[in-house]
């Protein structure tokens, strides 16, 4: 039935492709992680993002209760050694560019933040906010600090994971956090060769004992990026908005989204001193007279003058309408 709705030959790619598909059509899998995406043909991932894109609208309508949303079928890839400045022209080596956006994919694993993130915060953010919203936009990226076989990642001995979890969580883009990062597990192990000093036990441990850290402790970490990450996942704006600096000290931002007749508007602020609440510039985001909420202390406040202060002092504010 399948070779006579699609007109494939019966060549092992198709068959590959039918398998895939049936996982959809039987379970309403939504998407696809595709790894080493190069080393094949970059027009058969457009035929499977095809066959699994009516694999899924057969499941929707099969099983209208168990069906989420009505959101298409996802597909992300892994293109070695891919960097969000490639956009969607990638060099497969001699001058053969491949825009794999263009077959299937609606996301790129990035290679770059890993490295990008010895930059300052308004680099990093400025420069993928202008190619998501440029040459990309309707596209993704899915960015990373630290990976199971990457060999150089940001902050091995986690001396700096409060600034790794602003990098990453607040970099436009989507965000991949790898089992340890939000508890600055150790990325340097003793006697391990290769990718195994990448793949240590978990600090469960550290994490319950609320363990000294350097200057830090592992439970206080973990907070932070978990302050973060719900800020990011109730928020569009902060991975998909556009990106504008609007005070160089404090550092602060604002990041505005909208789609169709959805929209989202953020303001943050980072570095923040500890000591005593500072005033942080919304002009332009939100009204005077407007009561906005710091999500990341629970806190809210009123706008005055273009500012708004929290009466608790934190390292970030994180700022939506109330």
């Amino acid at each position: 039935d399948f070779f006579k709705r699609t007109g494939y030959p019966r060549a092992p790619r198709y068959y590959l492709m039918k398998w895939h598909a049936d996982w959809v059509r039987k379970f309403g899998i939504d998407g696809f992680s595709a790894d080493t995406v190069k080393h094949t043909e970059p027009g058969l991932w457009k035929e499977l993002k095809k066959e699994a894109s009516l694999a899924l609208a057969d499941w929707k309508r099969a099983n209208p209760a168990k069906s989420i949303d009505q959101k298409p079928f996802w597909m992300v890839s892994e293109v070695y050694n891919y960097e969000i400045k490639h956009a969607r022209k990638f060099d497969l080596g001699g001058g053969d560019f491949v825009d794999y956006l263009d077959q299937g994919f609606d996301s790129m694993i990035s290679f770059s933040l890993r490295s990008d993130a010895k930059q300052p915060y308004e680099k990093i953010f400025s420069d993928y906010s202008k190619i998501l919203n440029g040459e990309m936009k309707g596209y993704s990226v899915l960015n990373y600090i630290s990976s199971h076989d990457d060999s150089s990642p940001f902050d091995p001995l986690r001396e700096r994971p409060f600034e790794s979890a602003n990098k990453l969580l607040l970099a436009p883009g989507a965000a991949q956090i790898y089992y340890g990062d939000e508890t600055a597990r150790i990325l340097r192990v003793e006697g391990a060769e290769g990718d195994a000093t990448l793949r240590s036990f978990m600090n469960w441990d550290e994490l319950k004992t609320n363990a000294q850290r350097g200057a830090y402790r592992v439970a206080d970490i973990h907070d932070h990026w978990a302050r973060l990450g719900r800020f990011r996942a109730a928020h569009p704006a902060v991975g998909a908005g556009v990106h504008q600096m609007l005070s160089a000290s404090p550092y602060t931002f604002k990041r505005t989204w909208s789609k169709g007749q959805a929209s989202d508007r953020v303001v943050v602020a980072l570095d923040l001193p500890l000591e005593t609440p500072v005033a942080i510039s919304v002009a332009g985001v939100f009204n005077d007279g407007q009561t906005v909420r710091d999500w990341y202390t629970g806190k809210s406040a009123v706008v005055k003058g273009g500012k708004v202060q929290f009466d608790t002092a934190a390292p970030v504010a994180l700022i939506a309408q109330d």
